[in-house]
């Protein structure tokens, strides 16, 4: 068994491998280092992630132990959809996740692309030199992703700095000319870690950089410069560059995109929440309003008449039964006004408003014993809503000159001028020349506000109470007076 050990050891020496090993150990034994810091701090970070099972942390904990990096990537990715949603800020970026697992991928990749480079200048004059580059780089590009955050303004901007000069350095003394992987993972590093503006800036830097000195590093080291292959190695690398670039930059501003529609939905799924709470409050208020012009004016209507037929229940008993009875139709017919209002909510159907208008006065006179005369002029047809608010605005005007001045007489004017509608409203009641404002008359003028008209008030003692509603229509509204 010895005999074959030493065997096999002279004929890894006799190919040169015990060699190349003991050549890399500057960059092996640093590495080794790093990748047990890395597994430790994913560890940890996987310990205390309080967003995942017990047997979910047993599973990535053992994975990043046993694949090390390759698994931590996979743990960041498999996370990210449990991390608490962040606030919403003007400026949103990609999940941290996304970007260190990332991040991780790019650490592999530099590793991988380092040895490769280093087994091929073994034995050349920069050997050493380049194997301190690279680790520099990668040491530089580990602490860049891992702790240095915005707020540490000097190394957040320096850092990219010393990578871009440990890198080109490294391409200068290259002699295999493999350095351009090394190249792009490190341009992938900082559109990675950086903002898109930021990312430009250092890309066009390590860009010009780049090129320049493969220009420079062909002019100086070659003797004879082939005209066609200058040209062709330069178009190469500067459209691998173009191509790289722009993969990882259109990457990243997709996911940003991702990330700012995600805030905006979730920002819009709020909002319609709060617009369905204040949907529910207007609607709330709407019911109220109409319940409030249906019942006040039935119950008003109706009281008249019951008072006037217990006044003649001892004079004319055969007209107070008549008073009674149009109480309890008129009770009747309030009732079905406000299921016919609640169905209208829900509804919106269009209204016959003549006739609806037509009827409304006809029962206010005869449940009320008021005079109403109407004056009624206008051929543009109403919106449903226009219709609403004129019949239950004169409704309440009805109900207030009963209940308030004690009216007998009432004149409903209405007319239309170009683009304007005007409904004037005026009773002969009693009036001592204030108007209070209350639940009623507030209502109307909010609802006639809302549609973009306007409500005005006028009482002159001795001459009663007038009001006067404008509000603007179109011909081409497309409502039905019919």
């Amino acid at each position: 068994m010895l005999l074959l050990l030493n065997e096999w050891y002279n004929g890894l020496k006799t190919f040169g491998v015990i060699m190349v090993i003991k050549d890399l150990l500057p960059f092996i034994v640093p590495g080794i280092f790093i990748q047990v810091f890395i597994q430790a701090y994913y560890i940890k970070h996987c310990w205390e992630n309080n967003k995942l099972s017990q047997r979910e942390k047993a599973l990535f904990i053992g994975g990043i132990a046993i694949f090390n990096i390759i698994a931590a990537a996979v743990y960041l990715f498999f996370t990210r959809k449990k991390e608490v949603e962040a606030k919403i800020s003007k400026k949103i970026e990609i999940d941290s996740n996304i970007r260190q697992g990332i991040f991780v991928l790019l650490l592999v990749a530099f590793e991988i692309f380092t040895l490769r480079v280093i087994i091929e200048n073994v034995g050349s004059e920069a050997y050493t030199t380049i194997i301190m580059l690279l680790t520099t780089c990668f040491i530089l590009m580990i602490i860049n992703g891992l702790f240095v955050k915005r707020q540490h303004t000097l190394f957040y901007f320096l850092l990219p700095a010393l990578q871009i000069i440990c890198i080109i350095f490294a391409v200068y003394l290259d002699k295999a000319q493999n350095l351009e992987f090394l190249v792009l993972v490190v341009l992938a590093h900082i559109i990675n870690k950086y903002s898109l503006k930021e990312a430009k800036f250092y890309s066009l830097v390590l860009f010009l950089l780049y090129i320049s000195t493969i220009v420079i590093k062909m002019i100086l080291l070659t003797v004879t410069i082939n005209q066609n292959e200058f040209f062709n190695t330069i178009y190469v690398n500067f459209v691998v560059f173009v191509l790289v670039f722009l993969a990882f930059y259109t990457l990243k501003k997709q996911l940003i995109s991702n990330a700012q529609l995600h805030e905006a939905l979730k920002t819009l799924k709020e909002q319609s929440i709060k617009l369905e709470e204040m949907g529910a409050i207007t609607e709330r208020n709407i019911i109220t309003g109409e319940i409030h012009d249906t019942v006040g004016h039935t119950l008003t209507t109706a009281i008249i008449s019951i008072e006037a037929g217990q006044k003649l229940m001892d004079v004319d008993l055969p007209l107070a039964r008549d008073k009674f009875t149009l109480a309890g139709e008129q009770i009747k017919r309030g009732l079905s006004d406000i299921r016919s209002s609640v169905k209208m909510i829900q509804h919106r159907k269009n209204m016959d408003f003549l006739s609806e208008l037509k009827y409304l006065l006809s029962e206010i006179c005869k449940n009320t014993n008021m005079k109403v005369t109407e004056i009624i002029e206008i051929q543009t047809p109403l919106l449903p809503i226009q219709q609403r608010i004129l019949l239950h605005a004169i409704k309440e005007c009805a109900t207030n000159s009963l209940r308030h001045g004690g009216s007998t007489e009432a004149d409903v004017l209405i007319q239309e001028y170009k683009d304007t509608l005007c409904l004037t409203f005026s009773d002969n009641g009693v009036s001592n020349g204030e108007i209070n404002y209350g639940f009623g008359l507030n209502n109307m003028r909010e609802r006639v506000e809302s549609i973009g008209g306007c409500l005005q008030t006028q009482s002159i003692p001795g001459e009663g109470f007038m009001v006067t509603i404008t509000i603007p229509i179109s011909k081409d509204q497309g409502g039905n007076n019919d």
